[in-house]
């Protein structure tokens, strides 16, 4: 079996999460692919070491591990 492909396209995956999570550590204001509207990132959930980056509607919800 050839995983190649598959990494290539985890990798993209990861490096576009990463850039995007930057630039709203940035402040600045990046739209959401599916609805437009503006993405926030949340860092005062309730468990310990998480955070949350979503839309209003709950179209791009990513869950992130801080530490």
């Amino acid at each position: 079996m050839d995983f190649s492909q598959l990494n290539k396209a985890r990798a993209a995956s990861f490096n576009q999460q990463k850039a995007l999570l930057r630039k709203l550590g940035q402040g600045k204001t990046i739209l959401c692919e599916t609805c437009s509207e503006p993405l926030s990132l949340d860092l005062a959930t309730q468990g310990i070491k998480q955070g949350v980056v979503c839309c209003a509607k709950g179209c791009t919800h990513i869950e992130l591990e801080i530490g």
